[in-house]
């Protein structure tokens, strides 16, 4: 079996229990040409068993969103998430993103949107493998931040949307600021 088929399958079992778990969400399809360095690390990473990344967009008791701004993007707020660990469920990943980049506490409620991503190997377009993103909605008590990454510039709680987003984020923060 190939390493695209391998991976077409893990993502497809994902998203199958992610379904069963959470309902119905949108699923984005993208495809992306690597070069072929970028291309074997991620081949690499996919033979150890990461299978991509996962986020959540958290909002507390006062219905204010948490967002960060991290320092390869400083002008563009975002949700907290990483890299996926082997032996890892996507929520799982989620709430221990969340915990290490602002020392929030995360009980996901369902998820907002998720994408499909091929990698295309640049010299060798034969050469794929898929690998998943998961962004899920999450509710929290806590209040206190406490950054613990060092890639996160600043996390903040925001009473109303910030004027500069993610675009994968832009939807949801209509959402968000539309039922306040």
């Amino acid at each position: 079996m190939t390493i695209e088929e391998r991976t077409r399958e893990e993502v497809d079992r994902r998203l199958a229990r992610l379904k069963e778990e959470f309902g119905q969400f949108p699923v984005v399809e993208e495809t992306a040409e690597n070069d072929p360095e970028f291309f074997e690390s991620g081949v690499e990473m996919v033979e150890e068993g990461w299978i991509g990344d996962a986020g959540a967009f958290v909002t507390d008791d006062d219905d204010r969103a948490l967002l960060i701004r991290h320092e390869s993007e400083p002008e563009k707020w975002g949700t907290p998430g990483g890299g996926h660990e082997p032996g890892e469920r996507m929520a799982e990943t989620a709430r221990r993103e969340v915990r290490e980049e602002t020392g929030v506490d995360v009980e996901l409620t369902g998820v907002f949107r998720a994408r499909r991503k091929t990698a295309v190997h640049a010299d060798d377009p034969d050469r794929r493998f898929q690998m998943l993103t998961v962004w899920f909605d999450g509710d929290t008590r806590e209040a206190e931040i406490d950054v613990g990454d060092d890639e996160i510039a600043e996390a903040r709680w925001f009473a109303e949307p910030p004027d500069r987003v993610h675009d994968f984020l832009e939807a949801r923060i209509v959402t968000w600021a539309e039922r306040r």
